[in-house]
């Protein structure tokens, strides 16, 4: 349960809410999801490979 404190007239909770900012979910480095990517290719490529070897 949310307990207002506020005076009367103050901002609300969600006007408060509405206030506060938040990084775009796109603002992440590229470079990383790359590089995920990358390691994943990589490790199938390998596990593929090894599976048709044994």
């Amino acid at each position: 349960m949310i307990y207002f404190t506020e005076p009367l007239g103050g901002p609300s909770y969600i006007s408060a809410m509405k206030r506060q900012t938040y990084p775009a979910p796109f603002d992440s480095d590229i470079r990383i999801d790359y590089a995920l990517i990358a390691i994943g290719v990589a490790a199938a490529l390998f596990a593929f490979v090894y599976l048709m070897l044994v």
